[in-house]
């Protein structure tokens, strides 16, 4: 096997050091209702900035170990990113209104959302990275997406191609914030009943199938480390079992599609990503 000279390496520029793999990863956690997202979540190594958008933290998150850090709103309680919208500046199938007047409003909704929703959540963000945290808790990210696209231009984001790619390099720069920092970041998500288009002649057919799949933003599988889909059964008249199928591991490929019971964050990582000795 031939190698270059480090000398020679180094005087065109380059290196072929290697580097030991970080302690930290982006990933996805994803599930119905139920399964035990949060919960999950909250098993990431400590301090953890949890972020929540969702309305299923409380009874949660008072029962996690060790050191949860939310932000603090301007009345002193634990800050929640959920954004009311004003009605004028909602979409209605009766409104009528001209071109311009849609984007006007639209324009406005963009403006809206991006002060209320995108400003303070990328800010507090970036501040809890500063700060030293070791993993941050996004619950769940289809709200970030969704209140980052209309923060882009209003609901005009998913017809345009320019709006479209404005919204995903955002998207984009929140996630691989993370992971330029060391930081965990746990998105979690829900899964919805999958539906397919065509039947086996082709004619097209809408319908519901028995399988499931993520919403949100849709290229989030392929900036992640790490895809896990959660599962609870019930059980007659015992506890649940609650179930984690591995979608992706980009550390250790031979694990994807298996099933595993559910075992908090270090346990499930010491046998997905070996090469970390410790998380904390």
């Amino acid at each position: 096997m031939a190698y270059l000279d480090k000398a020679v390496l180094a005087a065109a520029g380059f290196t072929d050091v290697i580097e030991q793999r970080a302690k930290s990863l982006t990933m996805l956690l994803s599930g119905v209702e139920g399964t035990g997202k949060t919960s999950w979540a909250l098993t990431g190594p400590k301090p953890l900035l949890y972020m929540g958008t969702d309305f299923g933290a409380d009874g949660v998150i008072q029962k996690a170990q060790g050191q949860i850090i939310r932000p603090m709103g301007a009345d002193g309680k634990p800050r929640e990113y959920k954004v009311n919208i004003p009605h004028e500046y909602r979409a209605f199938v009766d409104r009528t209104e001209t071109d311009k007047e849609r984007q006007a409003r639209e324009g406005r909704l963009a403006n809206f959302v991006h002060d209320e929703f995108y400003r303070p959540f990328h800010a507090d963000y970036v501040s809890g990275i500063k700060a030293g945290v070791r993993t941050v808790v996004w619950d769940t990210a289809l709200e970030v997406w969704e209140y980052l696209r209309l923060s882009v231009y209003g609901r005009a984001a998913t017809n345009r191609d320019d709006l479209k790619t404005e919204a995903n390099a955002k998207m984009k720069e929140m996630i691989r914030l993370a992971n330029l920092h060391n930081v965990n970041l746990i998105m979690v998500n829900r899964l919805k009943p999958k539906w397919e288009s065509y039947d086996q002649n082709g004619n097209v057919k809408w319908r519901m199938t028995t399988e499931q799949e993520m919403q949100g933003y849709d290229k989030s599988p392929e900036l992640v480390a790490l895809s896990l889909w959660l599962k609870m059964t019930p059980t007659a008249g015992g506890a649940p079992n609650f179930e984690v199928t591995i979608k992706k591991c980009r550390d250790n490929a031979t694990f994807v599609g298996q099933t595993f019971p559910s075992m908090p964050f270090e346990e499930l990582m010491g046998m997905l990503v070996p090469g970390v000795e410790s998380w904390e």
